[in-house]
């Protein structure tokens, strides 16, 4: 049977304390966007400017959830025990007895 072995705690407190910050910031700056609309004084150009600046916090605000479903996801990750494989040893082509060189045929440049 397989030990088990579970995340270092500081690792993903970490990666979620920056998750979170990122998520925050995201969010208020989508709110400062929307409180600073500005007037153009020309109706097309004005919705133009309103609907990049609507687009524009919508997709920060869809950062922020997104940033929180990372968040989610990897404090139950954290949470789950890991089996734990013995490490595997890596050989090079070096070693062992088929690295040794064979006798072939020898070709000749014409």
């Amino acid at each position: 049977m397989a030990a088990e072995q579970r995340m270092d705690p500081t690792v993903p407190a970490a990666v979620d304390g920056a998750l979170k910050r990122a998520g925050a910031a995201a969010l208020d700056a989508s709110h400062e966007l929307l409180a600073h609309y500005g007037d153009t004084g020309d109706a097309l150009t004005q919705r133009a400017v309103d609907t990049m600046i609507d687009h524009a916090a919508d997709a920060l605000r869809a950062l922020t959830d997104s940033l929180a479903d990372i968040s989610g996801e990897l404090q139950a990750t954290a949470a789950t025990p890991v089996p734990l494989h013995p490490a595997r040893v890596r050989r090079s082509s070096g070693d062992g007895p088929s690295a040794r060189l064979r006798p072939g045929p020898v070709r000749r440049e014409r």
